[in-house]
């Protein structure tokens, strides 16, 4: 688990989506990972998530070796059980609770939980996590995680929702002590070409790692 941590830090940046179409879904996994992507997150938010999520599982192996795929917009102990069951790398929820904590720890998965207040980020502190994700971001401002930081040492801190695929918007959270951010509409438009989207992540992953 700490190993993807460790990765997801390396990156700085998680690309998340969901699409209907697992051609479509396949085509912009493919195009991430061949701008160097190797963390991506895709969304629990349709009828068809969990039947894209365990073919993309299936093939990546094969087609996208390296690639730790987690899922997103987790929300109850039976999603964590089915995604569990589909291999998922980790599993990423839009809030916390004791409840989902503790299944998935006993599930042997890396957790990400959704936090925003502090008490939030006590529940996943004292349970042994440390890596959250702060959503939604753009509704608690940059200098939050920097506030709550030392309250929690060893905690890792993960910005999402309304973070702008922009190097100087992430690189303001970065500063602010987050370890990376979670970017989706912002940075995979539905009008985006895959050589737009290939230029635009390969773009923003040089400039982050030139800091």
């Amino acid at each position: 688990m700490n190993e993807i941590i460790q990765t997801i830090k390396a990156q700085k940046i998680i690309p998340l989506f969901y699409d209907e179409s697992f051609d479509a879904s396949k085509n912009i996994i493919k195009t991430l990972y061949e701008a160097g992507i190797r963390v991506i997150e895709y969304t629990n938010r349709g009828m068809l998530a969990l039947e894209n999520f365990t073919k993309l599982k299936d093939i990546s192996p094969s087609e996208f070796p390296g690639l730790l795929l987690g899922i997103g917009t987790v929300k109850n102990t039976k999603e964590i059980d089915d995604y569990a069951r589909a291999k998922a790398d980790f599993i990423i929820t839009p809030v916390i609770s004791e409840e989902l904590v503790k299944h998935a720890l006993s599930k042997d998965i890396l957790l990400i939980p959704g936090c925003f207040t502090p008490s939030d980020v006590n529940i996943a502190f004292q349970n042994g996590l440390r890596l959250v994700k702060i959503f939604p971001a753009d509704a608690v401002g940059k200098n939050y995680i920097r506030s709550i930081q030392p309250v929690f040492p060893g905690m890792n801190f993960m910005p999402t929702g309304g973070v702008s695929a922009d190097v100087d918007d992430i690189n303001e959270w970065l500063k602010g002590g987050a370890v990376a951010v979670g970017l989706g509409s912002s940075l995979i438009k539905k009008d985006f070409s895959p050589e737009q989207l290939k230029e635009k992540v390969q773009n923003l992953l040089q400039q982050l790692n030139q800091n």
